[in-house]
């Protein structure tokens, strides 16, 4: 006996893969967005990291307001990331039957959306702690926080780019895509040497940039891919 699936929901129902999708362009216009109001707006007012620490801890404590406010519009530009995971999955599970590239990929991106952002909130403990009373230096030497969780989150984003670049030579993406994707790579597993020497920032700061494009670049191929049908045997094939 043959089963046939008549389920309204997904003869008509939204196309959730396709929502997901620009939730990818989504992530990549705010976090430009919030990179560009973040250098104008928010981290000038704590100065240069060649001031004493304790006149940087003093302009940061003066600026608690508006660096609160970056920390949260940062995190909530870091988290559209999760709306992305889920076309992520279903690509690579099309590419890959196994599952493998999927799980790979999903769990990475998953991290890539906790450890970042993450460093605002651990910004906010700081701030709470020099309006108690504690020594402002303190606070001035917190500006670290932000670049060695992007210098660990590079890890994972490593995971993550490699496994959608195998998934898109699996199902015969773009080339430049996928080899774009194996150098950001590359220079992602680079640019965390930055936990160790300093000196490795900018090439953290180049890879954080273009994988942010890259995962643009991604949705917009994935959108404009042809859509895939729906049988009556609810089984989809590409249009």
């Amino acid at each position: 006996m043959t089963l046939i699936d008549t389920s309204p929901a997904r003869a008509t129902g939204p196309d959730v893969t396709r929502i997901s999708a620009r939730c990818g362009l989504a992530f990549t216009v705010c976090q430009l967005t919030v990179m560009v109001f973040m250098a104008i707006f928010v981290l000038p007012h704590g100065g240069s990291p060649s001031d004493p620490a304790l006149d940087r801890g003093r302009s940061v404590l003066d600026a608690a307001g508006t660096y609160r406010l970056g920390n949260y519009v940062f995190m909530l530009a870091g988290v559209l990331l999760l709306g992305f995971l889920g076309a992520v999955h279903v690509r690579l599970r099309q590419a890959d039957p196994t599952g493998v590239l999927a799980t790979v990929a999903v769990a990475a991106g998953t991290l890539l959306t906790l450890i970042w952002p993450l460093a605002g909130v651990l910004h906010d403990v700081a701030l709470d702690t020099a309006q108690t009373g504690a020594d402002v230096r303190l606070l001035g030497a917190w500006d670290a926080v932000a670049p060695y969780s992007l210098a660990f989150s590079a890890l994972p984003r490593a995971f993550l780019l490699v496994a959608v670049a195998i998934g898109l030579r699996l199902a015969g993406g773009p080339r430049w895509l996928e080899r774009s994707g194996l150098v950001i790579a590359a220079l992602s597993v680079l640019g965390s040497a930055t936990l160790v020497v300093g000196g490795f920032f900018p090439v953290l700061a180049l890879s954080t940039l273009a994988y942010e494009l890259w995962i643009g670049a991604l949705a917009w191929h994935w959108l404009h891919e042809p859509r895939p049908a729906r049988t009556a045997s609810g089984r989809a094939e590409e249009g």
